[in-house]
């Protein structure tokens, strides 16, 4: 399934970056693995056995054809105090059913994107996530920028830092968010070497 390929894709970079990642001194060398090999198959078979299933369809009152202000108010509410970006907890009426997401890994659907984000990470105060600026919208998109501390949610909770930007785009007629696309300022393979430890 889609959300499970996108944990064994995440799990394969964290092996490719290993070599870069030092482990925190916050760990007792009783809790280290006793090899880096270890470790890698510790994160590679918890991820394979983390399948995450589909759910069906939730037939919601939808929030159409928002004013600009409105839906960039809940978008930033998502963000601030629902910290979305790490654990799916989005306004779910103001996107369309068929929404696609897609972020620097895969692309996904929208039940995908919201079970897929909280399983594969841990969510406040684990994570953190900040709105870097304002949230820009008008009738065809809503656009803000991000910064994230973001745990997983595998053995040894690793860390990592990153910034980027999201642009959702909203059908013309509905007003709803059909697209959510994220934009990292940074490639994927940086991202995976600054994993910390806690």
């Amino acid at each position: 399934m889609k959300t499970h390929s996108k944990m064994i894709k995440i799990a394969s970079l964290l092996v490719l970056a290993a070599s870069s990642i030092t482990l925190s001194a916050a760990y007792t060398p009783s809790t280290v693995p006793s090899s880096r090999s270890q470790f890698l198959k510790t994160i590679v078979s918890s991820a394979a056995a983390a399948t995450i299933l589909p759910s069906s369809s939730v037939a919601l009152d939808k929030q159409l054809n928002l004013p600009a202000n409105v839906i960039a108010a809940i978008v930033e509410k998502d963000l601030v105090e629902n910290a979305f970006l790490t654990n799916g907890k989005l306004t779910r009426s103001i996107y369309d059913e068929k929404a696609i997401f897609t972020d620097e890994i895969d692309t996904y659907g929208l039940d995908q994107w919201i079970k897929g984000t909280s399983q594969l990470f841990v969510g406040p105060p684990g994570s953190r996530v900040g709105l870097v600026g304002p949230v820009e919208a008008n009738d065809k998109e809503v656009v803000f920028r991000f910064e994230e501390d973001l745990m997983f949610n595998i053995p040894f909770k690793p860390v990592v830092n990153l910034s980027g930007k999201v642009v959702l785009e909203r059908d013309e007629k509905s007003g709803l968010i059909t697209s959510y696309r994220e934009f990292w300022d940074q490639d994927v393979k940086t991202v995976l070497k600054s994993a910390k430890f806690r």
